[in-house]
């Protein structure tokens, strides 16, 4: 019987009614942090003030305020996206009817024809609201990014600016969507323009005279007006079902809204934001305020991924999904490591396989006086702070924990010993650098071969553009390793009808 080893990331859940990694992000944002800030002092009203410990704090910790994330923090949000996600930003304008289409597609499974309520609203045709002739980006923002003009959505919603027979209510949100994605659009383009002139402000100087690398980064992008209006739509105003929203305008707006979380659920970044507060969860006397940020967020993070279980406990427990298939993989193969970037026990709970938790897990604990990670019952009882230990989007990791470097070296050895190492739902995005570089060394330096699931319910991409996406993500030589199958929303392969479990012999 042959041994396999399998990782998994959060594109695997959502066959369980999970967010995606986008969804989590806003969702997180969206909380109310008033009972984790609650968490947060009874913690410290346990610590010993006559401790040694208790110095470790600012003097009258007890006082002083506890801060959260809250809408100051939305500009460094934007100001995260637009510098690591710009990319997937420009894309997304770039096919902005291929996009949006999917989301018309979805609510018209509900009997809504948005294309209809449109064309009903404006009283023309959709197919001739063509901007392209009237608007045109400045050469130097790149002149090969006005897709969005010859949009026929964009373009309603600029005609919906100017409709007579609508309410000024419908005509200030239109006005809202459509100022936002402009924003988005010329901000990431902008982006890209200030790191070609930030980069190269000289074509030639003197590599002994070190004033000309000084104005090297004269140039910046005010990023308070750009995309924050649409940002605080998202998080701050409560979600419509739209389903149930009576006029045609509604509709329109609510449509216009779920465009926006799509948007912001693929490019929302608040690794920054994380990295920029992080370094001070081990010295709160520095800067209390973004102590006690990182401190609530974890919280807040912890209890929100408890809810989402709660709340999906039936579609977990009899669902039909990826941790299902490990029972079937059972039959045929010896399982000899699960591993996940996850936080849930779900893998665990349906299969009764250990599992290696490698972003931490909800019953993980850190101290970060003491650099250790403990269990939950222990945390209850420690007289120390104590947070919940979930890596998020954040770049520094307390990886140096003992028990953390007991884990890695745990499931690298169990990845070692598979014949088949499979990943499914995992982006490896450049947050999970300590997990894609275990990978790395499995293809590099054991020369193991990885299958790849990669989820495609659209239908297959280019095979050569995919091999070398996850080249580019996992920095490797080449691809002779790696096999990926693309699936579709059953857990098919596309174009074979077989599951994709039936397909874990690597043929290369």
């Amino acid at each position: 019987m042959k041994k396999v080893a399998l990782f998994f990331g959060a594109g695997a859940e959502q066959d369980y009614g999970l967010p995606s990694g986008g969804e989590f992000a806003l969702d997180i944002f969206r909380m109310d942090v008033a009972e984790d800030k609650e968490i947060f002092k009874k913690t410290l009203e346990k610590i010993d003030l006559n401790s040694d410990y208790a110095k470790w704090f600012p003097d009258k910790f007890l006082e002083k305020n506890r801060s959260a994330f809250i809408r100051s923090q939305y500009e460094e949000l934007v100001k995260g996206s637009l510098e690591s996600k710009r990319d997937i930003i420009i894309k997304y304008m770039d096919n902005f009817d291929e996009n949006v289409s999917r989301i018309a597609k979805e609510i018209e499974k509900g009997n809504i024809y948005i294309d209809q309520m449109f064309e009903k609203t404006l009283s023309c045709s959709l197919e001739n609201l063509i901007y392209e002739k009237h608007v045109k980006l400045n050469t130097l923002l790149d002149g090969n990014h006005n897709a969005l003009f010859a949009s026929k959505y964009f373009s309603a919603f600029l005609i919906a600016m100017e409709t007579k027979n609508t309410n000024i209510a419908f005509k200030n949100s239109m006005k809202d969507m459509v100022r936002t994605l402009l924003e988005l659009l010329i901000g990431s383009l902008g982006e890209n323009l200030i790191h070609k002139l930030n980069d190269g402000i000289f074509e030639r100087s003197p590599d002994t005279l070190d004033v000309f690398d000084d104005l090297g980064s004269i140039f910046s992008l005010n990023y308070e007006a750009t995309g924050m209006r649409g940002l605080e739509w998202i998080i701050e105003k409560s979600e419509k079902n739209i389903f149930k929203l009576k006029s045609d305008e509604e509709i329109i707006v609510e449509f216009s809204r779920m465009i926006l979380e799509d948007l912001f659920c693929r490019a929302l970044d608040y690794k920054s934001l994380l990295d920029s507060n992080w370094s001070y969860l081990y010295n709160p006397k520095t800067d209390w305020t973004k102590f006690t940020k990182v401190v609530i967020f974890l919280h807040t993070v912890r209890r929100y991924i408890l809810n989402i279980a709660k709340r999906n406990y039936n579609n977990i427990k009899n669902g039909d999904g990826y941790y299902h298939d490990l029972i079937k993989i059972k039959r045929d193969y010896e399982i000899v490591a699960i591993g996940t970037a996850n936080y849930n026990t779900f893998i665990e709970d349906i299969t009764n396989e250990e599992v290696c938790f490698l972003n931490g897990s909800v019953r993980d604990f850190y101290d970060p006086y003491l650099n250790t990670i403990i269990d939950e019952e222990k945390a209850k009882i420690s007289n120390h702070l104590t947070v919940p230990f979930l890596f998020t989007q954040n770049g520094i990791k307390p990886l140096t924990s003992v028990r953390m470097a007991e884990r890695y070296v745990d499931i690298y050895n169990r990845f070692k010993m598979a014949d088949i190492v499979c990943i499914c739902g995992f982006g490896f995005n450049d947050y999970d650098s300590h997990i894609n570089g275990m990978f790395r060394a499995l293809i590099e330096d054991e020369k193991k071969n990885i299958i790849i699931i990669s989820h495609a319910p659209s239908g297959n991409t280019d095979i050569n553009k995919l091999m070398e996406t996850y080249k580019k993500k996992l920095r490797i030589e080449n691809t002779d390793h790696i096999k990926i199958l693309q699936v579709n929303k059953e857990r098919k392969i596309n174009n074979e009808g077989i599951m994709w479990y039936e397909s874990l012999e690597y043929n290369g």
